[in-house]
């Protein structure tokens, strides 16, 4: 299974109270990032695949990564920790949204499971809640690893800003799942997740999910498990104009070692930092 370890030599044990400390759990895997504030630079990223379907053997992961790690038993300025759980998340608009019907809307759109933490975080440049899932033992386990620990959605961080293109396609490509979402100058228009498997199924819901939009898109920005060598990305180029991967935010620096970073997986992770 792959693991990407990078620390930049510049980190400190002794100065994490000066670091931000970002995590996401995912499909794909356990990731976690951190800020050094004082140098607005990202000094450390690890990422360890995992695959596990269920919440007993998934925590049995994230806790041998804990076990490994002492850095993640350390006290941080400011820790996030990203849930990406395309398959388990709704969304609903601000202006009905109740905190105390949470677990309602989750209901409506999915069959309950058992042992399960319902959460919602809000997007306020689509003004839209999302409401998502997390098996309780892996919150309970996050919680007491980091008090006070920010949780927020993956869809908290998808919406890029300051776009000159009117209507926007954004498709986060997972291993086994794309992630699709459309919004334009009236905000956010589109929403959906898809399971896949091989590139053909990858395109057949790309172009389905446009036709089911109100107007083709001027923009479609990928990111995930994606670079400029696939061949999904080849392949929408012949359907549209303009298609781009999104690169990791300009606000803040990296560390060289990221320089050489495979594709676009840790975007969203290193967009929490802004």
């Amino acid at each position: 299974m792959q693991r990407i370890s990078l620390v930049d030599e510049t980190f400190d044990f002794n100065f994490t109270l000066e670091y931000k400390l970002s995590i996401q759990l995912s499909l794909d895997g356990f990731s976690f990032s951190i800020l050094d504030t004082i140098q607005n630079k990202v000094i450390y990223l690890y990422h360890q695949e995992l695959f596990e379907a269920e919440p007993e053997f998934l925590l049995k992961r994230i806790k041998a990564i804990y076990e490994e790690s002492d850095l993640l038993q350390l006290p941080f300025k400011k820790t996030r920790i990203i849930i990406v759980a395309p398959n388990r998340t709704t969304l609903v608009p601000d202006e009905i949204y109740q905190a105390e019907d949470c677990v309602t809307y989750h209901q409506v759109a999915f069959q309950a499971l058992e042992k399960r933490q319902i959460k919602s975080s809000y997007i306020p440049s689509a003004k839209y809640w999302s409401v998502y899932e997390i098996p309780q033992v892996i919150s309970n386990f996050l919680e007491e690893k980091h008090p006070g620990a920010e949780f927020i959605n993956d869809l908290n961080l998808s919406f890029p800003e300051h776009l000159d293109a009117k209507k926007v396609l954004k498709i986060t490509v997972f291993k086994k799942h794309l992630v699709l979402i459309g919004f334009d100058e009236m905000g956010l228009n589109f929403h959906n997740s898809f399971f896949y498997d091989g590139e053909n199924d990858m395109l057949f819901y790309i172009l389905g999910s446009v036709k089911n939009m109100a107007s083709e898109p001027d923009l479609i920005l990928l990111d995930g498990m994606v670079n400029k060598h696939a061949t999904i990305y080849h392949r929408l180029r012949q359907y549209f104009a303009q298609v781009e991967i999104l690169s990791n935010p300009k606000k803040i620096h990296y560390s060289y070692l990221f320089d050489k970073l495979p594709d676009a997986r840790f975007v969203n992770l290193f967009n929490s930092f802004e």
